[in-house]
């Protein structure tokens, strides 16, 4: 049985490329964040706006790319995506106000939230469902490899100039190249899908259509939740461990690298385990692990446990995420793919934004214990509420 089109392996790692400047090109916000609080005399929240920004970008990203991607091409969006990006990250040589910060981080959102969609589109389009959970995993386990190469880059440049670790970021412009040489020109695709649908562009509410409305609102709930559950764990978890537990700072330095590699490990498995037993059981065995693996920090005390315990956090953590690329492309019809499933994964960008903050609250009326503990509840939420949702794995097999 063929695994896919003779194109699948290029377009793999054309995806995986770009997948990882778009995750570079996210984090190194925060890990500029204590330069720039000086740099522009900025507040906490003046600081915390500029991540909010970036986020509200995205959301609005992931509707015009969405439409680019289904009425111009899923290539050709992820083109004019990756140029935004690099354009960007280069701007802030020209920047100098707090002011022009945000206007700057919300554009550049545009880009970052308008990649996510038409990646999965077209692993979807070129994977079969057999390995397409596996190979949508693959794809965007390079979130963790983003994540250790923005850190990694930080160390380096932040002392000798800040603004290189954005610099780096418009690597995304010539990257486009190999982006035009691996993945091939959709336009044949276009042309049958167009056949299908009547010839119609498809417009900012097609997902509502139709009876897509109550599809496209489970999903994006699901996403919500995995993205609050993300970053209420992630963000508070290394404060907790030094504040609560006693782990020393020289050991926090390296917990995120420990907590990224075993994130990297965990994309595959999950991915996996998706494609033999199902998109949805993967997705909810990923979110019952993470509950159960946060809870581990409220009942052990041990630091230094708890330290390496962070690989097997971070192993489950966004399990579910790189499922959701296939399932979201195996949910909605093919033409709808790229827009559908960017919409429902950057709406999910609510929760990133809501979660740190509520946590953080509760943190400080009752301790970041009581915190944790909800973001284990929210995780045990999220499996539920996609018994709410279809199971697509049988629906895409031949």
């Amino acid at each position: 049985m063929s695994s896919g089109s003779r194109y699948r392996w290029p377009v793999l790692w054309a995806a995986f490329l770009t997948y990882l400047l778009d995750s570079y090109d996210l984090i190194v916000l925060a890990i500029a964040m204590p330069v720039l609080l000086k740099v522009l005399n900025m507040t906490l929240p003046e600081g915390g706006l500029l991540g909010s920004a970036t986020m509200l970008g995205a959301m609005a990203g992931s509707v015009l790319f969405g439409l680019i991607a289904e009425n111009y091409g899923r290539r050709f969006a992820l083109v004019l995506a990756l140029i935004w990006l690099g354009i960007g990250m280069g701007a802030v040589y020209f920047i100098h106000s707090w002011g022009h910060w945000m206007v700057l981080r919300m554009v550049t959102g545009i880009a970052i939230g308008g990649i996510w969609g038409p990646c999965a589109a077209l692993i979807a389009e070129h994977w079969s469902p057999e390995y397409r959970g596996r190979a949508s995993s693959f794809v965007y386990s390079s979130f963790a490899v983003g994540a250790v190469l923005a850190s990694l880059v930080g160390r380096l440049v932040l002392r000798v100039d800040w603004q290189i670790l954005f610099l780096i970021g418009t690597v995304s412009i010539p990257a486009v190249l190999l982006v035009l040489h691996l993945i091939p020109d959709d336009s044949a695709g276009r042309a049958v899908i167009d056949d299908r649908r009547g010839k119609h562009r498809v417009g900012i509410g097609a997902i509502f259509q139709g009876g897509l409305a109550k599809i496209t609102l489970m999903a994006t709930l699901v996403s919500i939740i995995n993205l609050a559950g993300y970053w209420g764990a992630a963000y508070w978890i290394p404060t907790f461990l030094t504040k609560e537990r006693g782990l020393s700072l020289t050991m926090m330095a390296s917990f995120s690298m420990v907590m990224y590699v075993g994130m990297f490990f965990g994309f595959q498995f999950f991915g996996m385990i998706s494609d033999r037993l199902g998109r949805r059981r993967a997705m909810i065995a990923a979110f019952v692990t993470t509950a159960a693996a946060v809870a581990v920090y409220i009942v052990v005390t041990d630091p230094v446990f708890l330290f390496w315990w962070g690989m097997f956090v971070g192993f489950s953590l966004c399990g579910a995420g790189g499922i959701l690329g296939a399932y979201y492309a195996e949910l909605f019809p093919e033409h709808l793919r790229a827009y559908a499933g960017g919409f429902c994964w950057n709406m999910g960008r609510i929760g990133a934004v809501v979660a740190p903050y509520t946590i953080g609250y509760i943190g400080k009326m009752y301790g970041l214990q009581t915190g944790l503990a909800l973001t284990c509840v929210v995780y045990l939420l999220g499996a539920a509420m996609l018994l709410f949702l279809p199971e697509t794995l049988q629906r895409g097999k031949k």
